[in-house]
């Protein structure tokens, strides 16, 4: 037998310990994430309200065509349409897809000059010169808590009270 060859039958106790601690640091790490998961798709919604009303608000400027937002309390959803005049008939064409708001729930939209809408559609004008009508979204999530969006007629911009920031 050569002095130089060990017979190794296993796994030492440091790397045994190492191992465990590894698995602990991921375990502990992801379980948190796994256990939000509808908070996380609440805020995703928020977000991509924001991200959607931004897009319109630019896309409006950029081509100079007005844009309707439409809240749709029934299926619960955004939709966005480009208006385009042809032979002195006003056409709506989609803007885009239609966004779904679960796990959120449209409780009430306010449009200033318009009044409080609590069912039904609700139509928001983006204009072709950089504004569009003020508007304040009342959502519900699944904990039953209420988030405010207020939409900047100037900007384009969403400020949403339970995050306490502003989306660009």
């Amino acid at each position: 037998m050569s002095s130089g060859k060990r017979n190794q039958r296993g796994f030492t106790l440091i790397e045994l310990m190492v191992v465990i601690v590894i698995l602990s640091l991921v375990s502990f790490i992801s379980l948190p994430l796994l256990t939000n998961r509808g908070e996380g798709d609440e805020r995703l919604k928020l977000r991509r309200i924001a991200g959607t009303v931004k897009q319109l608000y630019n896309e409006a400027t950029l081509t100079r065509d007005e844009h309707l937002l439409m809240f749709d309390f029934n299926r619960n959803s955004l939709l966005a349409f480009r208006l385009r005049s042809s032979s002195g008939a006003i056409e709506k064409e989609p803007f885009g897809r239609e966004v779904k708001l679960s796990p959120l729930q449209i409780k009430q939209v306010d449009v200033e000059g318009k009044g409080t809408f609590r069912t039904g559609q609700v139509f928001v004008r983006v204009f072709p010169l950089g504004w569009m009508e003020q508007i304040h979204l009342l959502v519900r999530k699944k904990n039953g808590d209420e988030v405010q969006l207020a939409f900047s007629p100037l900007t384009g911009s969403v400020t949403i009270d339970a995050e306490s920031a502003t989306v660009q």
